[in-house]
């Protein structure tokens, strides 16, 4: 069964056309969004973008993938374009993989639209490029990791109480207060569904040892952060979700040398700067180019 071409039509046009301001006469308000995916700005504009975020990040010494999911971008190295080792290959698009499944909870939640899909549509491009990639689809792990059994609950609670705490410190009670006002059920959604099985790493209530690439206290700041100001609107939960990092140096206390330069850093106000200019930096590329810098649409794409 097909739909009619008028409705597959419906769905990929703007939800309402360009207009003409009823208060300025040269002004226009522009048409609304569609249904098809924007295309990807020309490779050479995403090229010259990350070898500036490269740059940036080496001076801080910031390991900067953390903060994009452009798949062919971190698994080639440096000046030379070749290929990384394939455990690093593996490691990163891991650690991207991890991070898109949480921004379920960060597209999703924060203005309740239909966040899903756009998760599900983006671990999907991911996937497809992976497997482009013989040697790093044979090599990524395929079991699932947050199937809960009943003796584990209590721990996945714990965990998830626990960073949330951390994230959010002396403000937790008051903005529990607020979810629960908001709907009674809020609260226990966010905690038991999001900051437990989806946010804490497994490992954390599984007692397994917890891989490179998962994502740790400052990773999470560091997708909050980022996940919800490219999407906008939302400032304030941008705002708590700063002082999460700027709150998490006590997880990596132990950590020395360079890698504990830039993990200072980013715990710092300079270093939120940077997390927030960089978004910035992307966003102006990836959505903000001009239709003559976007790569040829491909004919044979389906709705």
């Amino acid at each position: 069964m097909s739909l009619p071409p008028a409705f597959k039509a419906l769905l990929k046009a703007p939800k309402y056309a360009a207009r003409a301001s009823a208060y300025a006469s040269n002004k226009m308000v522009p048409a609304g969004s569609s249904g098809v995916p924007t295309l990807p700005p020309r490779s050479a504009l995403l090229n010259e973008l990350f070898s500036r975020i490269d740059a940036s990040a080496q001076q801080h010494n910031i390991a900067w993938g953390d903060l994009q999911a452009m798949h062919k971008y971190v698994m080639r190295a440096g000046a030379t374009g070749d290929l990384r080792p394939v455990s690093e290959r593996v490691e990163r698009a891991c650690l991207m993989r991890e991070v898109g499944l949480k921004c379920i909870g960060l597209i999703g939640t924060p203005k309740v639209r239909l966040g899903l899909m756009q998760v599900i549509n983006n671990l999907a491009a991911l996937r497809a490029m992976v497997d482009e990639d013989s040697e790093c689809a044979a090599a990524m792990p395929d079991a699932p990791r947050r199937q809960i059994s009943a003796s584990e609950w209590d721990g996945v609670c714990k965990v998830g109480n626990s960073l949330y705490e951390d994230i959010y410190q002396e403000k937790s009670q008051r903005l529990r207060e607020v979810l629960t006002h908001s709907h009674p059920d809020l609260g226990v959604y966010i905690l038991q569904s999001e900051y437990g099985p989806l946010f804490a790493p497994p490992p954390m209530y599984k007692n397994t040892e917890m891989p490179s690439w998962d994502v740790n206290r400052v990773r999470v700041s560091l997708m909050n952060m980022s996940a919800l100001h490219a999407q906008g609107g939302v400032a304030p939960q941008v705002t708590s979700h700063t002082f999460g990092l700027l709150r998490s140096g006590p997880s990596f206390a132990h950590v020395q040398g360079k890698e504990r330069a830039g993990l200072d850093f980013l715990a710092s106000i300079e270093g939120a700067t940077w997390v927030i200019q960089t978004v910035n930096d992307i966003t102006s590329v990836v959505e903000g180019v001009e239709e003559e810098d976007r790569e040829t649409p491909n004919p044979r794409a389906r709705l």
